[in-house]
């Protein structure tokens, strides 16, 4: 069994291949991938039947992909064989042999022969001598598909029990942006006004892309937002987005009883507070991406 450096594991890792066209989310890899690690760092069996991940994956899918009509898990299980050595696929031959006509074996089959995955021997092995370095691939993985303010939910969704980002290879982050943003916006959140402070340091305020940094969004002001914490995750997550005005959307799958209507939902059809005069609003091109990629549609009407 070949052994591989720190250096081999991490590159394969990152040279993952995902689906991609016109800037759309394929985050269907990595989601699995971490799924896959997960079990690794837990000392759980390395092999996952399709049926049993079948439903976590298309929940966590549904949860940080971009929101689609369907989702289609057995993407991943299917097509990661052909990255870099990562992943294998029990009775491949067996499996191919059945649906030779078609590009995608479909999920009846998958199910029906009762397929496993797992992430390759020669991996496993590496990652069980060396489990920090499970550490670093999920940052990598995190960093290069998510932004910071989603990486605790995903972690908890996959269940996997701990992550020391020290550890990880951060993505590069213009150190100038955070500045810059909360500069432009007042160091007030753009959706509800929150400018607390703590003595004379900023307090659970942030500066947000709207086209994600993992998605190739810049760090200028054109496509930031300064958003208090709340507010921030609600953005990320796809609570709320932006119309082509500017205005405030909130989807109709936002519910709940306490102070729901006070945090997010009065803010409904409500215009975007402004950046100070001279400095840009966010540009329609990323306001357009967030809508496609991470709104979680349909908004709610307006009053």
């Amino acid at each position: 069994m070949p052994i591989w450096s720190d250096d081999e594991i991490l590159s394969a890792f990152s040279r993952v291949r995902c689906w991609e066209r016109d800037g759309q989310r394929a985050p269907h890899k990595p989601l699995l991938l971490l799924m896959a690690l997960a079990r690794v760092q837990r000392g759980d069996d390395p092999w996952m039947a399709y049926e049993a991940i079948e439903i976590p994956l298309r929940t966590l899918l549904r949860e940080f992909g971009p929101p689609r009509r369907s989702q289609h898990p057995e993407y991943p299980f299917w097509w990661l064989k052909s990255d870099n050595g990562l992943w294998t696929i029990s009775d491949l031959d067996r499996l191919e042999g059945i649906e030779r006509t078609r590009k995608n074996v479909p999920p009846t089959i998958l199910r029906a022969e009762h397929a496993r995955a797992s992430l390759s021997p020669e991996i496993v092995a590496a990652l069980r001598q060396r489990p920090a370095l499970v550490n670093r691939i999920a940052v990598l993985l995190l960093d290069e598909n998510f932004p910071a303010s989603l990486h605790e939910d995903i972690l908890d969704a996959v269940g996997m029990p701990f992550v020391d980002e020290r550890l990880g290879e951060r993505a590069v982050r213009d150190p100038a942006f955070r500045e810059a943003i909360l500069r432009a916006y007042e160091r007030r959140c753009a959706v509800c006004g929150y400018d607390g402070r703590l003595g004379s340091s900023d307090l659970g305020l942030e500066a947000a892309h709207v086209k994600w940094h993992a998605a190739g969004g810049p760090d200028t002001v054109d496509n930031g937002l300064a958003l208090c914490v709340f507010h921030h995750k609600s953005f990320d997550r796809g609570a709320i987005g932006l119309d082509d005005d500017r205005c405030i959307l909130v989807s109709q799958d936002v519910n709940g009883q306490s102070h729901v209507d006070e945090l997010i939902l009065r803010f409904s059809g409500q215009p975007l507070r402004v950046p100070q005069e001279g400095q840009p609003p966010p540009a329609p091109a990323f306001i357009t991406w967030h809508r496609s990629e991470v709104f979680r549609p349909p908004p709610r009407a307006v009053a």
